[in-house]
């Protein structure tokens, strides 16, 4: 029996894991760093170990720390989560050498299926299906192999050749045919993949997905496979025991995806047909008999267009979308695993379980999809998301969390269930579209038009969803340009209310009265569009009589009630109400018309000394990853000249204009922070 367990994990998958444990009678030890020092999981556990550092590296990549972290708390178990060192097999091995139980599969398997290309090969000789590969050794431009499986049917239908290709990559390429992917054989979340459309970008693509492989995963080892445009991404979620059962919990589908990583998933797949759920599920049950599996797993595939599929790799976790099967089949995943790892057979409920509607799970994530997904860090002043019946949020931020630069961007995972597809759709759209999410930008607006695409409610998905689809366009706020001078409006009066309360001798005078009341009191925002001026004037009743917009009087825009945290305006016999949070400069303004990040414009210039033209600077804080120029350099607008690691992504920093290198200010391995100087990129006359 597991008595203490020690969460290797943090955020919402470490807040999951407690809540399963603690239900079963286990207590609970968080690990943190400092920058988590305060976060929800580190209240939420029993005990707390910590482990000095910020980066993954200096802390939840420690297997040594998380080990010693165990048994100094008296734990009996360690749990790892997903990410981190969840797939490590040396350190299930450490702590298997510890005496500590690893809820997890053998050391065995997790070493067999850490390379997705031992695990290619592997199943290949299981009989399953897989797509042919090249490998790519390490510092060479050459190629190894190609492994082809000719049960697998190309795009037009017929067979694919099986051909075994050496020598130049680029060679080896063009046998796949272009274009191809490149991908990290170690770790996952669409790290370390790049699709590369023709012969001249190969180079740079497997540089920098080895890369960005390396600092993900510790293993820069990449390989090259055809890129199939348009397929399904569909998993089979498996269980197994150490008694030699392993059963299936039907699929997932998870095709709508953003740079290779899921974001929308659910279960089951609408272009999966009752045949041929028959036949995923058992192929993935084989896989998982044929490594000997042991615990909770992920069985990945891709369906492809003509019908046949094609095995991708296992991933030995916890995924991060299994709570659309537990609602769908009403089983608590932790808790089966932990069952599994104390060396309990798989409960009759797991043997044969049904299936009850439909749930879809959507991330909630830091980033701004109309800026190339760029992260966003800071502090959550708000979050807030309703809940209801057949809504479920894991999250792992609250109110006041810090948004850390060194992690992963994702804030949580709203799930929604109901009985048909369309009812889990419009629940879960409409959870999000209520949601208070204050001082970071977020995906919220793109997946909510995500939820909403005619595209997406036919069924008829895939992973190209948003290369068709512009995110900048999906991910737009929903608060138009107009909208958004509304909400400078309610900012403005919440902001003269809060000051009224806050002066005392001015209690008895309506609010925005000053030395002449028949003059506008004035004040002006910036948001997502353009800078908006606002004007108002209060008459000696205290009543907002005039509103003015960009200097237009607005006779059409009534205030009805005005509070520090909430206004209430009319527009043309319709009345909203808005909720007003500000901090600072900063103001937030959410209505059934959407939301707005707001920041008041001070009245009173600050000096400062401006960029010099061509100009580059850091985007957010991160690790310079490369320096990709030098001083004299010619450059052509849009070319690559700094890659910034941060935030578990590589983040490139981008010419905009032509011209020649005159400045470099930054080198490979060195920390920076948003609006650093990078670069300086002197314009030549075309600017090209």
């Amino acid at each position: 029996m597991i008595t203490k367990l020690l969460v290797a994990n943090r955020g919402e998958i470490a807040r999951r894991i407690m809540r399963s444990a603690h239900a079963m009678g286990i207590d609970c030890v968080a690990v943190c760093s400092d920058p988590d020092a305060g976060a929800p999981h580190v209240h939420e556990a029993d005990e707390v170990v910590r482990l000095a550092g910020s980066t993954p590296a200096e802390t939840y990549l420690r297997a040594d720390a998380l080990v010693a972290a165990a048994l100094s708390s008296g734990a009996d178990a360690v749990h790892p989560g997903y990410g981190f060192l969840s797939e490590d097999a040396g350190f299930a091995r450490a702590c298997a050498a510890a005496g500590l139980t690893f809820v997890g599969p053998p050391p065995e398997v997790i070493e067999a299926m850490g390379s997705k290309l031992a695990a290619k090969a592997t199943m290949a000789g299981a009989g399953v299906p897989v797509l042919p590969t090249v490998r790519v050794p390490a510092g060479t431009g050459e190629a190894e192999e190609t492994e082809v499986n000719p049960d697998v049917g190309s795009l037009e239908g017929g067979p694919i050749e099986r051909r075994l290709v050496e020598g130049n990559l680029v060679e080896a390429a063009g046998e796949l045919g272009w274009p191809v992917l490149v991908k990290a054989s170690a770790g996952g979340g669409g790290r370390g993949m790049r699709v590369v459309e023709g012969p001249d970008d190969l180079a740079d693509a497997v540089e920098s997905a080895a890369r960005e492989a390396a600092a993900a995963f510790g293993d820069g080892t990449v390989f090259l496979e055809p890129y199939i445009p348009r397929p399904r991404h569909i998993e089979v979620q498996v269980l197994g025991d150490s008694h030699g059962t392993v059963v299936h919990l039907f699929e997932r589908e998870c095709s709508i995806q953003r740079r290779h990583q899921k974001i929308v998933e659910e279960c089951p797949s609408a272009g999966v047909t009752p045949a041929l759920r028959t036949e995923m599920c058992a192929t993935a049950v084989t896989a998982a008999r044929a490594i000997g599996y042991v615990g909770a797993g992920t069985v990945e595939f891709l369906l492809l267009p003509n019908g046949t599929f094609a095995f991708l790799e296992v991933n030995t976790r916890l995924q991060v979308e299994h709570p659309v099967t537990e609602l769908v089949t009403g089983l608590d995943l932790v808790r089966l695993q932990l069952l599994v790892a104390e060396g309990q057979p798989l409960p009759p409920e797991a043997l044969d379980p049904a299936r009850q509607g439909h749930a879809i799970e959507v991330r909630l994530y830091a980033e701004d999809p109309t800026r190339s997904w760029q992260p966003s860090a800071g502090r959550l002043h708000r979050f807030s998301v309703p809940t209801g019946p057949g809504v479920r949020v894991d999250s792992g931020v609250e109110d006041g969390s810090e948004v850390s630069p060194f992690y992963d961007p994702m804030l949580a995972k709203v799930i929604a269930h109901g009985p048909t597809r369309d009812d889990a759709a419009r629940t879960l759209a409409g959870a999000l579209d209520r949601a208070q999410i204050h001082g970071v930008t977020t995906n919220r607006d793109l997946l909510v038009r995500i939820l909403r695409h005619p595209e997406f409610l036919s069924g008829d998905i895939d992973t190209g969803f948003l290369l068709r689809h512009d995110p900048a366009v999906l991910g737009a706020p929903k608060a138009t340009p107009e909208i958004e001078q509304l909400h400078a409006l309610a900012a403005a009066l919440a902001a003269q209310a809060e000051r009224r309360r806050q002066a005392p001798v001015l209690r008895g005078l309506p609010s925005g009265w000053r030395n002449n009341p028949s003059e506008l009191q004035t004040c002006s925002y910036t948001g997502h569009s353009d800078q908006i001026d606002i004007g108002y004037r209060f008459d000696r009743s205290g009543r907002c009589a005039t509103v003015a917009i960009n200097g237009t009087l607005r006779g059409d825009v009534e205030v009805a009630t005005c509070d520090a945290d909430a206004v209430v305006l009319s527009l043309g016999g319709v009345v909203r109400r808005y909720m007003v949070e500000r901090a600072g400069t900063a103001a937030w303004v959410d209505g059934p018309d959407g939301s707005s990040d707001l920041t008041e414009v001070p009245r009173f210039a600050v000096g400062g000394s401006p960029l010099a033209a061509g100009a580059l600077v850091a985007p957010l804080p991160g690790t310079v990853a490369k320096v990709a120029v030098a001083v004299g350099d010619l450059v052509r607008a849009g070319d690559t000249l700094i890659a910034i690691e941060a935030m578990k992504m590589e983040h490139e920093v981008k010419a905009t204009t032509g011209g020649t290198v005159s400045e470099v200010h930054v080198e490979a391995g060195e920390q920076v922070q948003a609006g650093r100087l990078l670069v300086v990129v002197a314009p030549d006359e075309a600017g090209q």
